[in-house]
């Protein structure tokens, strides 16, 4: 349902939008919270795991029952708040000081039962600002002013995953819940324009029990007199239709992850591709006998969700002498038996699903694996010609190599060359893991690759087809010995993709979630898991990233070589997009010379394009979703010739957009 916009002078162009119904004012209000402290404002987190089961949690002013506890069958801790009366609250607050910055506060929620009213508020001194709620009849719910919004059912004793985005300056919130959002341009129930803490509570007259963990509050400064227009409507890979944009759905095959678990979050994230590997190893345990259910399964849920496999025919098969490893860096099948085992069972997967996918990858990183190019040339020809006589319109990439190798991509393509059988490859993918993903050198490589591609195999296209940044240091896997945090990771994923998305080459995400090796995790997910792989929560990147690929989606082509001044004491990257239709530009800007930090400070920059092509640019902070209009003072046109004037710029893309081509 789209709500009609408002008019109000202080809110311009603002569409509201909720998912679901709009329904009265529930009678009686949850309970109200006293003023917060004088505190300064900073970010609030609380996962509990640190306090002693039983314990009062530090930091947080209580009412009632509300202790730190094991969560039964888990690690995990949290808090619990116990409600057994009907005349006495049961309340907890936590400030992060009075702020009037947009609030972005995650947490998570679980009820054990649905006959109680539990809510969740972002607060001001005169109260309840934002709320979201759990009725005692099953619905989970918000606020429109005065007005109740239902938001959909709830089930008990289900952890729910909760996004409140506030944004003071204009009163209203946007509600995202699971990876999705139901709810926008909320007004404020109680209007403010200062918020200064968290509160969670069991209604008095309700008795119930109620757990909150992994809370999570970033405050996000707005440009100094740009009004905010909204944020980015996320679009799902079924809205989306086609892209350069993927995601990695990697290791399924060893049971590193569980796509059941986040199956829900992969169309909403609007990527339209997903890398899977095919798993020789877990089809065929016995000899000849596949069983192909669990790669069924994942399969045909993606392409319901409008998201297409791209399928890797990779690893090899202990259960053959000779049949190659099973894992990361293994070799090739290398007897003849194992071989022979290997055509049968490429041939039996091509036929499969020959009308479900039509995208496929010959292994993945033979050079990691220390296996000779012209090795892997020979095994890829005899792999890529079976795919070909199955499925004469098939798309296969090749190498899947780690890095961006340009000696191997030589070897490889010349020994294809030199057999005739280049025309079986439709596409060079690579994996370039590099602390800063705009590093000078790697799209130098880039350019080597499309080189030879042009020379040996004319034709074929670049993907970048796998690659990603940790969430915390210490993760397994490439870039896991340094100091990463969710936002220096979210800066990371942006400037790989849009700098990849505006070199015209398709680009995918790495990982959809976190991975769970054998000897730790590689926390390159965008959603973090729990310890049996469920999903604990969208990372700050999964909402970066469903921002990116709602604007950058196949209506828009890149233009390489975008031109560009600036004043800019640092080198910026600029990369430059156009709609196919009206030619109207998406120009995407950051400060790329180093590794991303952990800063938020914007610069304020002049920026000059002399080929741009806006009637009303608006300026998008892609890690946060936040649309803002530019100001007249601040631009200027003569000609195509468009000046921007203290544009803040940072370490991590910001979008320059013709309004038409953003959706809120």
């Amino acid at each position: 349902m789209i709500k009609t916009a408002k008019t109000s002078p202080a809110r311009p162009h603002r569409n509201r939008t909720v998912s679901l119904v709009l329904t009265s004012a529930l009678a009686g209000s949850l309970l109200s919270v006293a003023a917060a402290g004088p505190a300064a404002a900073a970010d609030l987190s609380s996962t509990f795991d640190t306090v002693n089961p039983g314990s009062p949690a530090p930091g947080w002013i209580t009412g009632g029952d509300v202790t730190v506890q094991n969560i039964s069958g888990t690690v995990d801790r949290s808090l619990r708040l116990r409600d057994t009366s009907t005349t006495a609250a049961t309340t907890a607050r936590a400030t992060f000081g009075t702020t009037s910055s947009t609030v972005i506060a995650g947490f998570r929620l679980r009820a054990t039962q649905s006959t109680a009213t539990i809510g969740v508020h972002l607060d001001s001194t005169g109260g309840h600002s934002v709320t979201l709620a759990l009725s005692p009849t099953g619905r989970l719910y918000t606020y429109d002013g005065t007005t109740r919004v239902e938001l959909g059912a709830y089930v008990p004793n289900r952890w729910y995953d909760i996004r409140l985005v506030a944004r003071p300056g204009t009163a209203t919130a946007d509600i995202h819940i699971d990876g999705e959002r139901r709810a926008t341009g909320m007004d404020f129930r109680t209007s403010t324009t200062a918020l200064n803490s968290l509160q969670a509570g069991i209604s008095v007259a309700d008795t119930g029990t109620a757990y909150l963990d992994d809370v999570r509050t970033t405050l996000e400064s707005s440009p100094a007199g740009w009004p905010q227009l909204g944020t980015v409507a996320p679009r799902s890979a079924a809205q989306v239709g086609t892209s350069k944009l993927l995601v990695g759905a990697e290791t399924l095959d060893r049971d590193y992850t569980n796509y059941q678990a986040y199956a829900p979050y992969l169309g909403r994230l609007g990527a339209t591709g997903v890398r899977l590997q095919g798993g020789w190893a877990k089809t065929e345990k016995t000899k000849g006998v596949y069983d192909w259910r669990w790669l069924d399964t994942i399969v045909d849920d993606a392409t319901s969700r409008g998201v297409k496999p791209w399928l890797q025919l990779s690893y090899g098969n202990g259960i053959y002498p000779g049949g190659g490893g099973s894992g990361l860096g293994g070799q090739i099948p290398t007897s003849t038996e194992a071989l022979t085992a290997w055509d049968a069972w490429v041939t039996a997967m091509i036929k499969r699903y020959e009308n479900r996918v039509t995208e496929w990858e010959i292994w993945n990183e033979p050079n990691l694996a220390g296996v000779p190019a012209a090795t892997y040339a020979d095994f890829y020809a005899r792999t890529a010609a079976r795919v070909r006589a199955e499925q004469p319109n098939s798309v296969i990439f090749g190498p899947g190599e780690a890095g961006i190798d340009v000696p191997y991509t030589k070897d490889f393509l010349v020994r294809l060359s030199a057999q005739g059988k280049a025309d079986l490859l439709d596409g060079i993918s690579y994996h370039p893991y590099n602390p800063n993903p705009d590093d000078v050198w790697t799209y130098q490589q880039v350019d080597k690759i499309r080189a030879l591609i042009a020379q040996y195999a004319p034709g074929a296209v670049l993907r970048q087809g796998e690659n990603g940044a940790p969430s915390t240091p210490g993760s397994f896997g490439a870039l896991g010995d340094l100091d990463w945090t969710e936002l220096s990771q979210t800066k990371w994923f942006l400037r790989r993709l849009i700098h990849d998305l505006g070199q015209d080459i398709s680009t995918s995400a790495f990982s959809i979630a976190d991975l769970h090796y054998p000897s730790k995790i590689n926390t390159k997910g965008l959603l973090q898991t729990n310890t049996d792989k469920t999903i604990r929560y969208a990372k700050p990147s999964y909402y970066s990233v469903q921002t990116l690929a709602s604007v950058i989606d196949s209506t828009v082509k890149a233009l390489p070589d975008y031109t560009f001044t600036t004043d800019s004491a640092t080198t910026l990257t600029v990369q430059g997009f156009a709609k196919r239709d009206t030619g109207r530009q998406i120009v995407g800007v950051w400060n790329g010379t180093a590794t991303p930090g952990e800063s938020t400070h914007r610069t304020p920059t002049r920026l000059t394009l002399p080929g741009g092509s806006f009637t009303d640019p608006v300026y998008v902070d892609v890690r946060t979703g936040a649309v803002f209009d530019i100001p007249a003072a601040d631009w200027s046109v003569t000609g195509s010739t468009h000046t921007f004037r203290n544009l803040p710029v940072y370490d991590s893309p910001i979008l320059i957009a013709d309004r038409s081509t953003i959706k809120l």
